[in-house]
């Protein structure tokens, strides 16, 4: 190093359970004071690992070892090597990382690290992790999650950002890099086929259209069949269809450059279907229902057998089209740097489903919209004034959101409503004499053909006339828009204190504005039936669940309306850290850090306090929630072996989250609420090449991340306390170990065999946080594998043979309670085994 230690986010943790780490990062102090590895003519090793400069620090040649902060980077070698196509893919090869997918591919992804994510799928919730693509901000995962052109590396950086970017983050970022134009001529097409009748085909050219200017181009297309299968109609879900084009200009002068990038990008999908785990007292009317037009109801195995039944006449198809530009200006002034990035992009997903997860036609969405229009202004200057090494910079988001919400009953939601009442009934001994056969809501027949009267008709024939038509395309239509508005400024600051101590001081101040229009309209018989009539008040206990059913929270009627509000954050961000050298090998460093996430609305009719189940009526701030609020400290160690052939590293963290941002689905309801929370754990990155031609990767991640109070929310009028402290996050294995190897050796002249192979190992760990499905639906401990192996040529080609999930592990993506069916339980299962055969040649 030359002396300086470079841009970076850190933390210091406390907690003796982690003085274990403590004691090993001093040896490694100890160990890589005095390792080297040198040949006796005193030249290096050739097979000294290659470092992969890390873009994100804002400074020209940054390595891994040279920052010191957790950051994990991937150079192209490594993501051709494991198969990366998308953001999605990094959870294989980064310990730190979890990705999960639900009930939708564009709005259902989220991203957690060190435990810390944003799980809904609601766009009203922005991602505690950021993604990055070319320095520009993607707002919600979604968006960052389109397939991506050839890349020169991916960078994860490990706990709060907001000193160097542009659009701060409580979690951390993943900062993805293309590859630019080049002068020299470049073409390559490629292609890959594999099972699921994949499909891949790819396409680039890259050149020079003046001494200063160069172009590239870059297509790609991509299709894949389905792997859940619909026992009604032998249907597969969760296909791949997506197309995607991409051309960029690159301006490179002796002061100045200028990178201009246009794409746009395209999927027309079935995601994402979930199959059941387990059933509840409600299964008998939901194969009932089903039964009387010949179906499977609830198909009841094991969620690997990858099977689910869904109503014929319903899906999961998913639309997505998109399109963004950018311009990034960096201009030198003598010895000041500038940087301008200009982003607009224009995101749009379009979605039905099948909500009910069942082979019922009961409820479904049918036409929800999704839009994102985001406009950002990036500008930076740094330089250098003696021993201090600064940067200040502003950033501006203009981001308007749009929500168009459907959700409607089904052909047979009077039939499931009157086979739950009826079942009810029939079994009461008071009522059994009188009517063997129980009661219905809606007068429908039962599977025998048998009429079973209404129990309003009874009470109240008059009252039973005007609530008598089925609700079958009854529901909302609800739009909601979110305008948000963030202002902030930030500066990052290295001053040297001496040859080897570094003290890093950043801080930004942040300011958002969101402007919430909501208007609420829908057409819902039983809520404007138990709203009106006096009697409703007292038929709801009468009714029990059945209300629910007639008024779910999702529909509710009594909550149509113009509903508008605002709400604004300002808070102060930073870090602040020291770094020390202890010799060339080795450095240490300890910081804290503050990172903030801004609040809220949860964009859910659901959301609202209904008067129906004795609420206050509704109102918009029953939608908000607070900002989110790290506080991290981070110790940790960078150190390399025997001239660079071995690298460890290793960062002690904890993360005293304050006001965590919560979504959840309770069957019911979709939940807001904020919950003090904490996260801390143990991070090791192992690198080494021991023989020529051998780059061995690993890492290993510690993490327990718990609630640390207990949280009270109402569901249908109903308080649960969901107890959350000392809770460890869903889908937060506490042990994580990954580990790739890469082989090459030569053939012959000009030809180079290479053999990979990764793994992810994920300690058992909960999917839910609530109630009845927590140690549950909890995954076992489990393993994924991939492998490649292939042959490349001096000449630019090169075949390969793949696979990835080759064991095909049983284990799940996320669990949930089916809406309205009591005790019914569903899960997204795991991806199976895919493998296939690509070929890429470079002309």
């Amino acid at each position: 190093m030359d002396g300086k230690i470079k841009h970076c986010k850190s933390g210091l943790a406390f907690k003796t359970t982690l003085s274990l780490g403590v004691g090993v990062s001093a040896m490694l102090f100890g160990f890589a004071a005095t390792a080297s590895a040198q040949d006796a003519d005193g030249e290096t090793d050739s097979r000294r690992l290659q470092a992969v400069t890390v873009e994100a620090t804002r400074r020209e040649g940054v390595t891994v070892q040279d920052v010191p902060v957790a950051v994990t980077a991937f150079d192209s070698a490594m993501l051709e090597d494991t198969g990366f196509k998308t953001a999605g893919d990094l959870e294989q090869i980064a310990p730190s990382v979890q990705i999960t997918q639900t009930e939708s591919a564009a709005s259902g992804t989220s991203i957690s690290i060190r435990g810390l994510g944003t799980g809904s799928n609601n766009p009203g919730f922005e991602p505690a992790v950021g993604v990055l693509i070319d320095g520009v901000f993607r707002t919600r995962t979604g968006v960052a999650l389109a397939e991506l052109p050839e890349l020169s590396s991916v960078e994860l950086l490990r706990g709060p950002q907001g000193t160097l970017f542009g659009r701060n983050t409580s979690a951390g970022v993943i900062s993805i890099n293309t590859k630019k134009p080049t002068q020299e001529s470049d073409k390559y097409v490629g292609l890959t086929i594999g099972n699921f009748n994949a499909f891949t085909a790819e396409f680039g050219s890259s050149g020079a259209i003046s001494d200063n200017w160069s172009a590239r181009f870059d297509a790609k297309m991509r299709e894949r069949n389905g792997y859940i299968t619909d026992a009604n109609t032998n249907r597969s879900f969760n296909d791949i269809e997506r197309f995607s084009v991409r051309g960029q200009l690159l301006y490179e002068g002796d002061n100045s450059d200028l990178r201009i990038i246009a794409d746009y990008a395209e999927t027309d999908e079935n995601c994402c279907a979930a199959v059941n785990f387990s059933v509840g007292p409600t299964a008998a009317a939901v194969n009932a229902a089903a039964g009387s037009i010949g179906l499977t109801g609830i198909l009841q195995g094991d969620p690997a057998d990858r099977r689910g039944a869904f109503s014929p006449n319903r899906g999961y198809p998913e639309a997505i089209d998109e399109w963004g530009v950018s311009a990034q200006w960096d201009k030198s002034f003598g010895d000041l740097d500038f940087t301008s990035i200009t982003a607009y992009r224009d995101w749009q997903a379009f979605r039905d489903q099948d909500i009910d997860f069942s082979g019922i036609d009961r409820a479904l969405r049918d036409g929800n919209i999704i839009e994102d229009k985001v406009f950002t202004q990036e500008f930076r200057l740094q330089g250098q004034n003696g021993a201090l090494d600064w940067l200040v910079g502003g950033f501006f988001m203009n981001e308007d959101l749009f929500l168009h919400e459907t959700i409607q009953f089904g052909t047979q939601g009077s039939f499931y409503t009157d086979a739950l009442f009826q079942g009810a009934t029939a079994a009461n001994p008071a009522l059994n004499p009188l009517f063997p056969n129980g009661l219905s809501i809606y007068g429908t027949f039962d599977p025998s053909g048998t009429v079973i009267p209404s129990f309003l008709a009874l009470a109240n024939p008059a009252l039973f006339n005007s609530f008598a038509p089925s609700p079958n395309g009854q529901g909302a239509l609800d739009d909601f828009n979110v305008e948000t508005n963030a202002i902030a400024i930030f500066t990052h600051n290295e001053i040297s204190l001496g040859e080897a101590l570094t003290a890093t001081v950043g801080v930004r101040y942040n300011y958002e504005q969101k402007d919430i229009n909501v208007n609420l309209t829908g057409d819902v018989a039983g809520c404007d039936f138990l709203a009106t009539n006096p009697a409703a008040n007292a038929l709801i206990p009468t009714l029990g669940g059945i209300a629910l059913l007639m008024c779910n929270p999702a529909v509710d009627s009594t909550l149509n309306g113009t509903y508008s509000g605002d709400r604004s954050d300002n808070e102060f961000t930073g870090t602040a850290k020291l770094a020390y050298e202890f010799s060339a090998d080795a450095m240490g460093y300890a910081s804290y850090s503050r990172g903030f996430k801004s609040g809220g609305y949860n964009l859910a009719r659901s959301g609202f306090d209904s008067t129906i189940f004795g609420g206050n009526g509704a109102q918009v701030s029953d939608l908000e929630f607070d900002a989110e609020i790290v506080d991290a400290f981070e110790v940790g160690v960078k150190t390399s072996w025997m001239d660079g052939l071995v690298t460890v590293n290793g960062a002690i963290f904890f993360q005293d989250i304050t006001d965590l941002q919560v979504n959840v689905f309770s069957g019911t309801n979709f939940r807001t609420f904020n919950v003090d929370s904490m996260a801390q754990g143990v991070e090791i990155d192992f690198g080494a090449s021991p023989v020529e031609g051998l780059i061995i990767q690993g890492g290993y991640a510690y993490t327990i991340a718990e609630g640390t109070e207990d949280i009270t929310i109402v569901n249908g009028g109903v308080p649960t306390i969901l107890p959350l402290d000392g809770l460890q996050q869903q889908n937060t294995p506490e042990h994580v170990l990954t580990g790739s190897g890469t082989y090459t050796a030569p053939l012959r002249a000009g030809l180079d065999g290479f053999i990979h192979g990764n793994f992810r190992y994920n300690s058992e760990a909960s999917l839910s946080i609530l109630p009845g499905q927590n140690g549950v639906t909890d995954n076992d401990s489990y393993t994924t594998f991939g492998a490649r192996v292939g042959m490349r040529s001096d000449n630019g080609w090169e075949i390969s043979i793949f696979g990835e999930n080759l064991t095909d592990p049983d284990y799940n993506l996320a669990s949930f309670a089916v809406p309205e069916q009591t005790g019914t339980l569903a899960v997204y299962p795991s991806p199976p085994r895919f493998y296939g055969i690509e070929a890429k040649v470079h002309f």
